[in-house]
């Protein structure tokens, strides 16, 4: 089995959503070891913790196995409260949060 890695930009908003789910949608449709780099992220709005969570879901339903780089601790909190299940990683500088869309 191979290995792939996603890199996460700062913010995952619906901005910019569309490039991570055709990447995200992507990974599901190979037998890779999966690896999301999330050092930079900082920033989820609904949209994108939606999408984390289908993803989670997804990858939880067909046993795939999701390798979760560097995520800030505060985000980590902030997805596990959603069910979104990041385990605990390095704690990084950065504060994270999560926004709610008004």
């Amino acid at each position: 089995m191979s290995q792939q890695t996603i890199k996460l930009d700062s913010e995952l908003t619906i901005r910019n959503i569309q490039p991570i789910f055709a990447q995200l949608s992507e990974l599901l449709t190979h037998d890779k070891e999966l690896h999301i780099d999330a050092s930079l992220l900082t920033r989820v709005d609904t949209a994108g913790a939606q999408l984390l969570y289908l993803f989670s879901q997804t990858c939880a339903s067909r046993s795939l196995r999701v390798d979760w780089l560097n995520c800030q601790p505060e985000l980590q909190i902030n997805l596990d409260n959603l069910g979104i299940n990041i385990p605990e990683i390095a704690i990084p500088e950065l504060k994270a949060e999560l926004d709610e869309e008004k």
